[in-house]
């Protein structure tokens, strides 16, 4: 409403409530011919009764006409007044809606209470309290503006799972001489909840923050089983990142903290619930009028394990320099991907990717230490001196089981932590340096049931023989030629509104040496040396609410030892099945 239209307004409505309050003057002055012998009349605020006999003259009723109207000329006054304070905060919170500068709308609210006053009567200054007010929004708004806008999303998941058709690799209890034992089904509930922060400081930087539930030790899962008496579970921080979008270079970004993979890639190589820690960098190039529509590439280095320096002794008391070498090498993962997506129609999609990632450092390290059952903690104590003998510094080590740490793995005679190749020192057998080629191919016909189609091919081209300990002891070398890997996965369907649902199938075959193991997929029996099917209904109860049934069956692909020790006959060899029903509620 413009200011003009606001006042012509206002005037109608004062005038309004002046011959309002005229006419019940007029209306309580004024004496029927058959009242009672005593009719009231008013003055000021006060009632006045007079006898018929003695009627008011043309004096004093003049009198208390003019003392009415000084009356309703002060209550006129006092709602121009409250009329203009109201008209002032109105403009304001529109003035904050629209984000436009306090002082200006203060001004103008100002300037016409001022006119409004000055063709209504006295003036009456503006309340200080109003400008305290305002300087006050206008600090709050500085602070805002300085962080820049906050975002909170999260989600909470609920879960029922079961298994079936578990066995364990302990010597048999029927049959002698072979291995695997069934092992009853397994029913458990389990949360995942998570919180996210997102925000922006300026045009160039943006930050974040999440935590989520699950056990510490356990990276791949930000699930939390509901046992252990009803305790507290744990609630820890997931993700905290700087990002900076230098506006010099469009499509330029430059990331560091703790963060979500920011390549394309398959849970065949890493799980989705790994969050990452280091660097990473990317550029993308759009392009308009091509069916090329964009080209990535995308850069990272993670440090995953940063040790203390070492420093080994041989039997004798010398010095071992590989050892020392060997025990002080951190770990990291660091790697490089290029990828486009190409749309030769509204209706098609294809996005291709090359990726190389390389772990550096995992062919020095006993997984025993690092990703076994069995944590080995470092322990340093001092024996005090006593009169014989001098105070002396004793460094060792103590196992403590990871099923203390990471609950619900105990008693299943199976590990999640490292299923790939060990030479009989008890290292990694082979290197990883994983090449990974991905195509996703989207079909766009069916607005309610799109069709994606998903390829994944890994070759790990670092993997190494295997040393087994021979006859009399010598070294036995098994060739490895376990380093393949497939995904192949298709959906048809979606969740995004109300109703809508998803049908998904994947195959997956990962060799034993394929892919560093204590990273990926974890929702199978083993995460290499396996072949698994993947079935998946969703529906969408609401867009933010989702339903869904997932069916996992795994099968050990070279029984139960895998292809580098023989697998005595009579052993089991059967396939396992989880079943996971799911409700995830996104906010």
């Amino acid at each position: 409403m413009q200011p003009f239209s606001r006042d012509f307004f206002g005037f109608l409505v004062c005038a309004f409530l002046v011959l309002l309050g005229a006419t019940n003057t007029f209306s309580q002055n004024t004496v029927a011919p058959d009242s009672a012998s005593e009719a009231p009349f008013t003055v000021g605020n006060s009632e006045v009764r007079r006898s018929d006999k003695n009627p008011p003259s043309d004096s004093e009723r003049i009198n208390t006409l003019e003392e009415t109207l000084r009356q309703q000329g002060t209550q006129l006054a006092e709602m121009r007044k409250l009329l203009v304070d109201q008209q002032e905060t109105i403009k304001l919170l529109a003035d904050k809606l629209a984000g436009t500068r306090l002082a200006p709308a203060h001004e103008e609210a100002a300037v016409a209470s001022n006119e409004h006053l000055e063709t209504a009567g006295p003036r009456i200054i503006a309340d200080p309290q109003s400008t305290q007010i305002d300087d006050r929004l206008k600090k709050v708004e500085a602070g805002l503006a300085g962080i820049g806008p906050v975002k909170f999303s999260g989600d909470i998941r609920l879960r029922s799972e079961s298994f079936f058709g578990l066995t364990n690799i302990l010597a048999s209890g029927s049959t002698p001489g072979a291995l695997g034992n069934d092992l009853s089904p397994r029913h458990r509930m389990r949360l995942r909840a998570r919180l996210a922060i997102r925000g922006t400081i300026g045009d160039e930087f943006d930050w974040g923050l999440r935590i989520a539930t699950g056990s510490f030790p356990d990276n791949i899962s930000t699930n939390q089983t509901l046992t252990d008496f009803f305790n507290r579970k744990p609630f820890s921080l997931d993700q905290a990142f700087v990002t900076y979008k230098p506006r010099r270079v469009p499509g330029l970004r430059l990331q560091g903290g703790k963060f979500e993979l920011p390549w394309t890639f398959t849970e065949m190589t890493i799980d989705n619930d790994v969050m990452v820690e280091g660097l990473n960098e990317s550029y993308s190039r759009g392009f308009k009028k091509s069916p090329v529509k964009d080209l990535t590439f995308v850069a990272w280095q993670l440090p995953m394990l940063e040790r203390n320096s070492a420093f080994v002794r041989n039997l004798n008391g010398t010095i071992n320099i590989e050892e020392s070498r060997r025990g002080g090498r951190d770990l990291g993962l660091i790697g490089a991907q290029v990828r486009t997506r190409v749309e030769p129609s509204d209706k098609v999609a294809l996005t291709l990717s090359i990726a190389d990632l390389y772990f550096s450092g995992t062919q020095n390290i006993f997984p025993i230490q690092v990703f076994g059952n069995q944590l080995l903690l470092p322990l340093t104590f001092t024996i005090p001196a006593t009169a014989t003998t001098p105070a002396q510094i004793v460094t060792t080590q103590v196992s403590v089981p990871r099923d203390l740490l990471v609950a619900g793995n105990g008693n299943l005679g199976v590990t999640t932590a490292s299923n790939n190749a060990l030479n009989r020192d008890g290292r990694l057998a082979s290197g990883f340096n994983l090449v990974d080629l991905i195509a996703r191919l989207e079909l766009k016909h069916s607005d309610r049931f799109p069709v994606t189609v998903l390829l994944n091919l890994v070759t790990n081209t670092q993997t190494r023989d295997v040393v087994r300990a021979g006859p009399d002891g010598a070294d036995l070398i098994l060739p490895n030629h376990e380093n393949q890997g497939f995904w192949g996965e298709v959906q048809v369907g979606s969740t995004k509104t109300r109703g809508d649902m998803l049908f998904g199938y994947t195959f997956f075959r990962i060799e034993k040496d394929a892919v560093l193991t204590p990273f990926n997929f974890s929702d199978v029996t083993q995460q290499s040396d396996m072949r698994a099917h993947r079935l998946v209904f969703s529906y969408a109860v609401d867009p933010r609410v989702t339903f869904s049934i997932t069916g996992i069956v795994t099968q050990r692909a070279n029984g139960l030892l895998g292809p580098f020790l023989p697998t005595p006959p009579g052993s089991l060899n059967r396939a396992s099945t989880r079943l996971q029903i799911d409700t995830v509620i996104r906010f």
